[in-house]
């Protein structure tokens, strides 16, 4: 930052390091002789200001002790234009506000820089905005909260913020390591808005408190305590009704002939798709051309310019002791399985906990490929779970029997798979769910039939076959292997 307030985005490479490392000390002032200025290409700039400074050999840097310019030159932009998306896009910038909530640190990601803790800030004029901090600054953030809770009124200053938008709603988050946070810091900014407060409330700063939300990890995992049924294979192969329940089974393969992933609107998700644009040409008008072009049919879209984001559509089998069964991870439950590789992912057998949804879709087309909604690994939950499966088997009253919900008896079901969610998906090719009989299931809750059988992942089936109802009479085959 220059004595006029402007800043620049820096950049020192590894090369020459060494000589400048010394000199690279916050808020210490240097005079820069033939200074190297580069443009910014990429689109982004940090500042704001189009050039970059490089420092190479030619530079020569000299300390400057009577430097006149502002101490941090915060650049604060409105809560509105963050929440409505009209501030810079293209760079970074401040804000400055009151905590009012917050949510604990998340830290069930293993990768510590994704580690985040979700705040709301009240500006003046009791404009609330979302912010997501990441990483070290996410830590600095609890541990102050932790160690100060009888403060009731904590002023932050976070500078370098990009705009994130959720939902069709602006919201602010941290920029890796590049983001500063001042926290009830001395400094001239945050006093001026604590003064400020003061005079727009007449009860005194002193009395407002900070309200601490559930953390996302709480909410998203409550769903897998007693809020729905718990279900095995058998029990749901065909979508009698709709519901909401609880599955616990192992991934067994990926089916490989759908697709894993679709191109959505980075406005609100939904699914664009590519549709045909006419091309005339103004010198020669009977020369017409056409190519393919990306189109959103949210009607909110219509006044923004919108780009495509790609998401997950993962379409798995999952098997228990009684059966397999088709599933489609979505993209937010993709991620928290996917920060191994889809090979890896193919070869874990270790059991998940599912809630699982059959829709009205489901039961209308008798569709028995089911969308889940969460997932979880937690080791505690899935035991839980599978000893509500065993108590379950010993209050049988006979292994012969199952007491199943509908009268009918569950038998062995093709349909066609229908990909579809909000983004009105279309059906894309077959499979298969298979299951047991119930006289033969709860017998081993921990036997895996894949450790016996050839699982068929029904690739080869046609999409073109009429879908049919399970007749009673069809009969599974399990192909044994072979002993080597």
């Amino acid at each position: 930052m220059d004595e006029e307030g402007t800043q620049y985005h820096a950049r020192n490479f590894n090369q020459n390091f060494s000589r400048f490392r010394h000199l690279l000390k916050e808020d210490e002032s240097y005079i820069v002789i033939k200074p190297n200025m580069v443009a910014v290409t990429n689109g982004f700039s940090y500042t704001g200001h189009k050039q970059t400074l490089t420092l190479d050999w030619n530079n020569i840097l000299k300390k400057y002790d009577d430097f006149s310019g502002p101490v941090n030159g915060f650049m604060f932009v409105d809560f509105n234009s963050i929440i409505e998306q009209t501030c810079p896009r293209d760079t970074l910038f401040d804000v400055i506000g009151q905590i009012v909530s917050f949510r604990p640190l998340e830290t069930s990601n293993l990768v510590a820089s994704k580690h985040y803790i979700k705040l709301t800030l009240s500006n003046l004029d009791s404009i609330h905005l979302k912010v997501t901090i990441f990483g070290s600054q996410a830590y600095q953030m609890s541990e102050y909260l932790k160690n100060n809770l009888t403060v009731n009124c904590v002023v932050i200053v976070m500078q370098f913020l990009k705009l994130n938008i959720w939902n069709g709603i602006g919201e602010a988050k941290s920029h890796f390591e590049v983001t500063k946070l001042f926290i009830n810091s001395d400094i001239y900014e945050i006093n001026e808005f604590k003064n400020k407060l003061k005079c727009h409330d007449n009860v005194g700063i002193t009395e407002k408190s900070i309200t601490t939300l559930q953390s996302y990890y709480s909410l998203y995992t409550d769903d897998f305590k007693d809020n729905f049924p718990l279900k095995i294979v058998c029990e749901i192969t065909e979508p009698l009704k709709e519901m909401k329940f609880l599955l616990v089974s192992s991934i067994v393969n990926i089916r490989q002939n759908l697709p894993w992933y679709y191109e959505a609107c980075n406005k609100y998700g939904k699914k664009i798709p590519r549709v045909p644009k006419v091309n005339q040409s103004y010198t020669n008008t009977e020369k017409i051309s056409e190519t393919i072009v990306v189109k959103c049919t949210n009607a909110h879209c219509k006044k923004y310019e919108i780009h495509t984001v790609i998401k997950y559509i993962i379409p798995i089998n999952v098997q228990d002791c009684t059966g397999t069964i088709g599933l489609t991870l979505f993209d937010r439950e993709a991620k928290r399985l996917l920060n191994i590789s889809a090979y890896e992912l193919e070869k874990i057998h270790e059991a998940f906990g599912y809630l699982v949804d059959i829709t009205e879709y489901n039961v209308k087309n008798y569709n028995n490929i089911y969308i889940v909604l969460k997932v979880t690994k937690d080791i505690s939950i899935v035991y839980e779970l599978e000893s509500k499966i065993e108590l379950m088997s010993i209050q049988s009253v006979s292994l012969n029997q199952v007491a199943l919900e509908s009268d009918d008896v569950v038998q062995p079901v093709q349909k066609d798979v229908i990909s579809q969610t909000d983004e009105s998906f279309t059906p894309s090719t077959v499979d298969k769910s298979t299951a047991t009989s119930p006289s033969k299931i709860l017998t081993d809750l921990k036997h895996n039939l894949q450790e016996i059988y050839d699982v068929d992942s029904g690739d080869d089936l046609s999409s073109t076959k009429a879908k049919r109802k399970s007749t009673g009479e069809e009969t599974l085959v399990l192909i044994p292997k072979m002993e080597k």
